[in-house]
């Protein structure tokens, strides 16, 4: 009866719950995910992070059951977690955040768990869609006109972009309406980097292709030094980050559909005169088949997408 009783004892002992509180707390702009053991649990983690979230395998040394899972006080940034058994002496642990994030600690000691992280910063990109009501640019082959190409194409780029979960976006127009290029640059603010998106046109029908535009150098300026020096420098470092942002693209973009030759070029262009990045992108030439075809389908406008949120993601990378 006694060595009964020892028995069941020992066995409960055996199977412990070995969490003892988990909880978020933050530090300035970090942000750290804790889990607390009991004092007479020893494990071994395996931890994996992603920009959602992160599971943990935790291997423990005896039997262990998943614990109730607690609430978490402070949990604006917590979709939630949860415990799974895998096996006797297993734990998988998966956490989900509401925003993305960058893990900058991964730390245990004998009894815990410590994740950092910090927010990613969503950058602020402006999408222009060209031309617009009593303004319809060129006119396709089809018989439709730029205004209405270049509105799809910055309204599903703007998804693409919300969608990726780094940007917001902001469109200078959402419908068929003509706005100025004045009321445009009001409408883009403050931002990280504008796009603004057009279509080509050439009487010869043969030419197609993308090109990428930015503004060219001071040297069309008769007289370069009557440009105040403090403008003139953050001119140049715009333009440089600019044609950065436009290499990037062209050196990418090729993969997915055709570019003219030297698809780089340099434009003087109002709407491209902002205090931050801004490029200017020909998506095609509406006077050729073959461009015409594919900036009315669907498949070839997300792939281009696809293209430019790459890009983006690599320009800020090395900002």
């Amino acid at each position: 009866m006694l060595s009964s009783f020892v028995c069941a004892v020992q066995t409960n002992m055996m199977n412990i719950q070995p969490i003892k509180k988990i909880y978020l707390k933050k530090e300035a702009d970090k942000y750290y995910f804790c889990v607390d053991f009991e004092d007479n649990v020893r494990f071994s983690p395996r931890i994996h992070t992603l920009p959602g979230g992160a599971k943990l395998i935790l291997s423990f040394h005896g039997k262990v059951r998943a614990p109730k899972t607690p609430k978490i006080k402070n949990h604006k940034l917590i979709n939630g977690y949860f415990f799974e058994q895998i096996g006797e002496a297993s734990l998988l642990m998966v956490l989900s955040l509401k925003e993305r994030v960058n893990f900058i600690e991964k730390r245990y000691t004998n009894n815990s768990i410590r994740l950092g992280f910090k927010l990613q910063k969503k950058h602020n990109i402006v999408i222009d869609a060209g031309h617009g009501g009593k303004d319809p640019g060129t006119r396709c082959l089809s018989g439709d006109y730029e205004k209405n190409i270049a509105l799809i194409a910055a309204i599903e780029l703007r998804n693409e972009l919300i969608a990726s979960g780094k940007y917001n976006v902001t469109l200078t127009r959402d419908r068929d309406q003509f706005v100025s290029i004045d009321k445009r640059k009001e409408r883009a603010g403050k931002a990280d980097l504008l796009i603004s998106l057009h279509t080509d046109s050439n009487s010869d029908k043969r030419m197609r292709g993308m090109s990428v535009y930015t503004l060219p150098t001071l040297d069309f300026v008769k007289n370069e030094s009557t440009i105040p020096q403090q403008v003139s420098d953050e001119y140049y470092k715009n333009l440089a980050r600019s044609r950065r942002l436009a290499n990037t693209l062209v050196s990418y973009i090729p993969t997915v559909c055709k570019f003219k030759n030297h698809p780089r070029r340099d434009v003087e262009l109002k709407i491209l005169k902002l205090p931050y990045p801004a490029i200017l992108i020909e998506l095609g030439c509406v006077s050729n088949k073959i461009d015409n075809q594919l900036l009315h389908s669907r498949a070839f406008r997300e792939k281009t997408n696809r293209a430019i949120l790459y890009a983006l993601d690599k320009f800020f990378e090395k900002e």
